[in-house]
Parts: C-alpha cells; sequence; structure tokens
C-alpha cells in the first residue's frame, strides 16, 4: 500500500473513532439528564405524590404524541438536545499532545497514553415541563432549580466534574389539542452542559511506536 492510500486510510479511520466518541458522549449526558430529571414528583392538596417522567424528545414530537396519544399520563418532561457550540473561554491549544497514563490491571504495568486537548463544547438542552395544572408546574419548577445550585454536577465515564447551568427560563402560552380542548401548561428550561469532546487516544510503547490505545479493549 502507498504512503498516500496509508495516510487516507488512517484520516478515515480517525475520524471514525473521533465520531464513536463524540456520539457516545453524547449518549452519555443524554441518560444523565434523563436520569436526573425523572427523580421529580408533585404533590396534591391531599398529600399524594406522583411521580414525573422524563422522556428524550422534542417540543414538537411531544405536542404531537399529546395530540395523537389518549393514555399520556400528565405531568411530564421532555428532554431534547439542541445545538453544540465551541466554547472560546475553555478552549485549550490545540497543537499540544497531552502525555497521560493508564494503568493495565491485566499486564500490571503502567502505559503511556498520548493524545490531543479536548476540545471544549457547551451543550444545549431544552428541557419543557408539560402539565395540566400551573399548581404542578410550580412545584416541578422549584425542584429542577434546586438541582442547580447553581450549577449541577454531571457524572460521565470519563469526569464527575463537568458542570450544567440554567441559561433560561421560559413561559409559554397553554395549547389546545384538537377536539379534546385539554389546556396543557408548558415551561421550558435552557440547560448548558460545559462539556469536552475527547480525542482518540495512543499508546507509546516501550520502542517508541504509536498504536491505537482503547480502554475498552484494555480493561477486559
Amino acid at each position: 500500500m502507498s504512503s498516500g492510500r496509508k495516510w487516507a486510510k488512517s484520516l478515515i479511520e480517525n475520524n471514525f473513532k473521533q465520531q464513536q466518541l463524540v456520539g457516545s458522549y453524547y449518549k452519555e449526558l443524554l441518560r444523565f439528564m434523563l436520569s436526573r430529571f425523572s427523580n421529580l414528583v408533585t404533590v396534591t392538596s391531599e398529600n399524594e405524590i406522583t411521580s414525573v417522567r422524563a422522556i428524550n424528545a422534542t417540543a414538537e414530537r411531544t405536542v404531537a404524541k399529546l395530540y395523537q396519544e389518549n393514555n399520556i399520563v400528565l405531568p411530564l418532561i421532555s428532554i431534547s438536545q439542541e445545538v453544540t457550540e465551541d466554547d472560546s473561554d475553555r478552549v485549550r491549544p490545540d497543537f499540544f499532545v497531552v502525555p497521560d497514563s493508564y494503568w493495565d490491571a491485566k499486564r500490571n504495568r503502567a502505559l503511556r497514553i498520548i493524545g490531543y486537548p479536548p476540545r471544549a463544547v457547551n451543550v444545549n438542552y431544552s428541557v419543557n415541563i408539560w402539565t395540566k395544572y400551573k399548581e404542578d408546574i410550580d412545584q416541578i419548577a422549584e425542584q429542577i432549580r434546586l438541582l442547580f445550585a447553581p450549577s449541577l454536577q454531571v457524572i460521565t465515564s470519563k469526569s464527575n466534574t463537568t458542570a450544567a447551568f440554567i441559561t433560561r427560563e421560559d413561559d409559554n402560552s397553554s395549547l389546545l389539542l384538537g377536539d379534546r380542548e385539554d389546556r396543557i401548561i408548558r415551561k421550558t428550561f435552557m440547560i448548558t452542559v460545559e462539556g469536552y469532546l475527547e480525542h482518540p487516544r495512543y499508546m507509546v510503547t516501550s520502542t517508541g511506536e504509536i498504536k491505537e490505545f482503547s480502554t475498552e479493549i484494555l480493561s477486559e
């Protein structure tokens, strides 16, 4: 294989690995958000407690489901990922190679790892509360505000120091859904997670050769 083909193949493989890392990170963040917002409740005047379900859906999709299906229980929280933006305030120089180490329990020795610095990004989420009563909206909104004091600690497999912040609150007008004429009250929180997207990392052997590195493979 010519050097040009090897370079092109290496570039394709590196881009594929990067896409896998990004996709895995976004999935982890979404799972955390759904888990954290699924712990909220409402309490009636008779002290009856109702758990609030959290789902992954855009506001438009949630409205469509409320219109089409009669068995959706309110209150409900829908979470959707919005745009992701580079954070220039937290950016790190991308021309530096970051050295690191990894303890391989199977081999009983430390491995030398190198890679480019992670990319600082702001991952934005839209968190919509859907209820029939304003009292429920107020209860759920207050619980969400208490989660962020002033930030929410986001825990992933890569870090437990990622911070999430409420950037905006919007009160939306009531919706009339077709012939049902059910009043649905909606409140929206915009949440920003200050995260980092990792680049592929590589192992440096004792001979100085650089090889592919995967913690998933080494930890088996």
